[in-house]
């Protein structure tokens, strides 16, 4: 078990006292708690935690609102509440929760609800970093695909020669493929 650190945001005192316990006898450490969300958002960049439990009814600001900002941040969070409106839960599905648990909480749910939040927010991370590295990639391929197309048309060559002298040119100017493809489009006339 990874130990991760949280940020615990409940505006009922003996409630938050009873995740950060439940928390810390699993072996986890609890960096910052407070009563609302603003004060929530205070911590986070002095604590700096793995992940965020908020209450969702909070003075100064909701745990739904607090939690759009810790995504912004790459902090995933886990709501508990005492509520189970359809529209609070439509609001959670909208800011990227990692969990939704309902109060009362025991032990067993809690813990479940953190590692599975934190593994499946672990996986969209993963996805997402994967999905900016294709789509880098493709759009590189494209910048290739498009100075092939115009070394072909410019030189009366094959797309095998083209390519070959795309390589060699950037090769001799000491550049990316990707990068040597852009100024072969950027030199074309407008």
């Amino acid at each position: 078990m990874m130990k991760l650190s949280f940020l615990i945001a409940e505006d009922e005192a003996l409630t938050r006292k009873d995740i950060k316990g439940i928390l810390e006898r699993a072996g986890y450490s609890v960096c910052g708690e407070c009563g609302n969300g603003l004060k929530a958002l205070e911590l986070v960049k002095s604590v700096k935690p793995d992940m965020a439990i908020l209450d969702i009814k909070m003075p100064g600001m909701d745990g739904i609102e607090v939690a759009r900002v810790l995504h912004g941040l790459e902090i995933p969070v886990l709501l508990v509440t005492a509520y189970s409106q359809t529209n609070l839960i439509t609001r959670a599905e909208n800011v990227y929760v990692c969990g939704y648990l309902v109060k009362p909480i025991s032990e067993q749910s809690l813990l479940a609800a953190v590692r599975i939040g934190y593994a499946r927010w672990q996986d969209a991370r993963r996805v997402s970093r994967e999905l900016s590295a294709t789509k880098d990639e493709l759009r590189q391929q494209k910048y290739i695909a498009r100075a092939k197309a115009i070394l072909m048309d410019r030189d009366q060559i094959s797309a095998q020669e083209a390519h070959q002298l795309l390589i060699r040119e950037a090769m001799r100017r000491r550049l990316p493929l990707a990068e040597m493809a852009k100024e072969i489009i950027g030199d074309l006339p407008k």
